[in-house]
């Protein structure tokens, strides 16, 4: 998966690392470690940070996390 797809669709959103860490409940150095590998974010965070995103995030994010499952 390309983590910056990840790293875009917080972006388009305006979010930071932190603000996205904290809708996630999570720290930001946490954050930079899941946008860096993908495959540890956790359900619940993709959720909630899914949530938080505008429609077009939305869709980058849910690329993101298909391109994820099913890469080669």
């Amino acid at each position: 998966a390309d983590e910056n797809l990840f790293a875009a669709a917080r972006r388009g959103s305006k979010l930071s690392q932190a603000n996205a860490a904290s809708i996630c409940g999570i720290s930001s150095a946490t954050y930079g470690s899941r946008e860096k590998t993908p495959g540890d974010f956790r359900l619940h965070e993709l959720i909630t940070l899914y949530q938080h995103l505008g429609e077009s995030s939305k869709e980058i994010l849910v690329n993101a996390v298909t391109s994820l499952f099913l890469s080669e």
